[in-house]
């Protein structure tokens, strides 16, 4: 019975270092966004269609997954939920600080558009909810890091 419950014991230890391991391997080592003690694993989008598609077309991201969109100059960058298929915080960056956030974006009016009403030249979307549970708030400095 003793040598069972050791066996038991190791057995369970062994399990939550495989997951340990597993998740950790699964950890992005690419380009990141801090916004105060949150930080997100980003995609970078820069040009061409993947500025157009997005997050379009994808069922989730994780938790601190998001999309970093990267613009040349600071403009009102439009966006839209075209082909999306779970809802987003969107936030427009200027100079390392959030100019405007639209929380907990429809995905199921995809006709909408949102607009920011300052220039940006950067915007990161994160799943819906992130602004709340970090307490983001319009004013915050972003730093990035390994773009």
């Amino acid at each position: 019975m003793k040598h069972r419950r050791v066996i038991s014991v190791f057995g369970a230890l062994f399990a939550v270092l495989f997951v340990f391991l597993l998740l950790s391997a699964y950890q992005s080592e690419g380009p990141r966004v801090r916004i105060g003690s949150a930080l997100f694993s980003v995609d970078i989008v820069d040009e061409g269609e993947d500025l157009e598609r997005g997050l379009g077309g994808r069922d989730s991201i994780c938790k601190t997954c998001g999309m970093l969109f990267l613009f040349d100059h600071a403009d009102q960058y439009a966006f839209w939920m075209k082909d999306m298929r779970f809802p987003l915080d969107i936030l427009w960056i200027r100079n390392g600080k959030i100019v405007h956030i639209e929380q907990n974006v429809d995905f199921h009016n995809q006709r909408r558009v949102y607009r920011p009403n300052q220039l940006a030249d950067r915007v990161l979307e994160v799943n819906a909810g992130s602004c709340q549970i970090w307490n983001i708030r319009e004013g915050d400095s972003v730093s990035f890091e390994e773009l």
